[in-house]
């Protein structure tokens, strides 16, 4: 079995400029970056790295769907640009798979010092919809994304949360227990305790089925 990874961007060319050099070491079928319009150099750098690029309307469900509608892989695996995934992550999920999950993700470590952000990072190790992000990634078999029509792009945010929840009713998945690297440049823009509660509140509002866009707007007139 071959793993297409798949990195939605906008204007992340720092991050790429690190992540791509790593996901070069691993046994990958593919490494497809998504763009939604970056005005940085994310472009010029996927090209120099020979990566498969793709021009895509702004909005992660929109990009990730693209992504995987072109991957040729038999696991999709959804990487964010600004985390760093552990070494032999592609043969961790293969043999996870081969214990017949058809998805995870895997642990999250958030790259800080924070001692809040580190406990934080712990429960990321157990299952349930509370301890799960974007940043651990996502992967799963291709045959079963398409099954389960894709990320939602009605959806702004919580696209994930929504997707997983959906996978859930038909299949078990499994939380590696190796650590994706995780950005805090949000927490350390606004706090990690302020942060922390917007996030919860909105994830509460959203299950609660509080339209998104009012999300969107707290979220904004709460963080930068």
């Amino acid at each position: 079995m071959e793993i297409s990874v798949i990195i939605p961007v906008v204007n992340e060319a720092e991050h790429l400029k690190k992540l791509l050099p790593l996901l070069y070491r691993e046994q990958l079928s593919e490494i497809i970056v998504v763009d939604g319009g970056s005005s940085d150099e994310s472009k010029s750098i996927c090209n120099y790295y020979n990566v498969k690029l793709l021009s895509s309307e702004r909005g992660r469900a929109k990009q990730m769907n693209k992504g995987a509608a072109e991957a040729e892989g038999d696991i999709l695996h959804f990487i964010h640009a600004d985390s760093i995934p552990p070494k032999g992550f592609a043969e961790d999920v293969l043999n996870t798979v081969s214990e017949q999950y058809r998805f995870g993700c895997f642990r999250s470590l958030f790259q800080t010092d924070s001692w809040f952000l580190r406990m934080n990072s712990y429960f990321s190790r157990f299952k349930g919809m509370m301890f799960r992000g974007g940043g651990q990634s996502l992967w799963i078999e291709n045959q079963f994304f398409h099954q389960l029509g894709g990320f939602d792009e009605k959806l702004k945010l919580m696209e994930e949360y929504d997707f997983i929840k959906r996978a859930k009713k038909h299949s078990d998945y499994k939380v590696i227990q190796k650590d994706m690297q995780v950005s805090a440049r949000t927490y350390d823009e606004n706090g990690n305790f302020k942060t922390q509660l917007v996030y919860a509140l909105v994830m509460f509002g959203f299950f609660r089925g509080i339209h998104q866009d009012r999300l969107i707007r707290f979220i904004r007139y709460c963080l930068k």
